[in-house]
This record gives C-alpha cells, structure tokens and sequence, in this order.
C-alpha cells in the first residue's frame, strides 16, 4: 500500500486543536498565519504556502509559532510533545469529527491494519 501525505508531517500536526485556539491573544507572525487560513477550523492539508517558498515551510512556520505562543518549542530535531500520546490522541479526535486530515486518516487506518494482522 502506497499512503501519499498531503503535504508534510507538520501538516499534520497542525491538526491538534488542543494545543492552539485562535481565539486566545495572537501576535507576531502566528497572527498573520491565523489571519492568511485558520487551521483550528480549516483543514491544515488545504493550506496554501504563504509567503514561504514552499507549502512544508509555511506550515512548519505556523506550527512553530503555535508552540512558540504556548512557551514551548518543536524542531525536527527535538519534536517535543508532539511524541506524547495526548498529541496523537487530539489528532485522532480531529479526524474523528471532522473531513479534515484525510491522508492523516489514511495512515492511521493503515497502522490499525498492521497492528491487527499482528496480533
């Protein structure tokens, strides 16, 4: 099985809704990103580039200022609490109320998949 991502991992990790409401203060640049596409209520995988060069460095921007405005910090190198299990957990939510994340969704039927055929 092939699973094609709709743009890049920080896509989808844009995804969580309990680690970013735009209704709490925004300022700086995550201000102009909420304002440009607002992904707690749009679906992170629809969202343009910006003014970035590329689609997967606007959104790694955004997801960066996100944990920035919470007085935490993501790279690629130290993800952070993206690898906690309420991070994944707030994902799975998402794709459970919402069309949003489809390829995301894709991906985790397919682990479910794995997981069952190894049981």
């Amino acid at each position: 099985m092939i699973i094609i991502q709709n743009r890049c991992l920080e896509t989808w990790l844009l995804g969580n809704r309990r680690i970013f409401n735009p209704k709490q203060p925004l300022q700086g640049l995550l201000a102009d990103y909420v304002q440009h596409y607002d992904v707690y209520e749009n679906d992170p995988e629809l969202m343009g580039r910006f003014n970035c060069r590329n689609h997967a460095d606007f959104h790694f921007a955004y997801l960066k200022s996100i944990f920035e405005a919470k007085g935490l910090s993501y790279s690629k190198k130290f993800p952070g609490v993206v690898q906690e299990q309420y991070y994944l957990n707030e994902l799975k939510k998402r794709i459970d109320k919402t069309e949003h994340l489809k390829t995301f969704q894709k991906f985790i039927n397919f682990c479910d998949n794995i997981r069952q055929n190894f049981r």
